[in-house]
């Protein structure tokens, strides 16, 4: 597959993790709605609910993150001697930029899922 053919296959999967990305924000806001519903009427459907939307919520999430870390791998391994230091650099950086983000939504799902007594506030921060 040729570079222009490869760029436009990454645009349409990065259609689709947009589509995502406002699944999430959909689930989000209903999230809050349900935790309000918790903090108001101390409803403990209310909070075991807003615990498995958060689970949700951070696992889809983490599934986008993953995609974005192997992408930053495969780009960093397809790095040529031949390739200017400025991309050598850039592709690099952004390597460890998506494994950090990677690393962040195993602990937020950590969170989500062993923090029973919705003790820490979770958000994408």
């Amino acid at each position: 597959m040729n570079k222009n053919e490869e760029i436009l296959r990454t645009l349409k999967i990065e259609e689709y993790i947009w589509v995502i990305y406002l699944i999430i924000i959909g689930l989000s806001f209903y999230s809050n709605n349900v935790e309000r519903k918790y903090y108001q009427k101390h409803d403990l459907k209310a909070k075991e609910e807003y615990r498995m939307l958060n689970i949700l919520i951070f696992s889809i999430a983490l599934g986008v993150y993953y995609y974005f870390f192997q992408d930053g791998y495969k780009s960093v391994k397809n790095l040529t001697p031949w390739d200017s230091d400025s991309k050598k650099f850039f592709n690099k950086a952004s390597f460890t930029a998506s494994s950090l983000i990677l690393i962040s939504g195993c602990i937020f799902l950590f969170i989500a899922i062993f923090d029973a007594n919705l003790e820490t506030e979770l958000a994408f921060s």
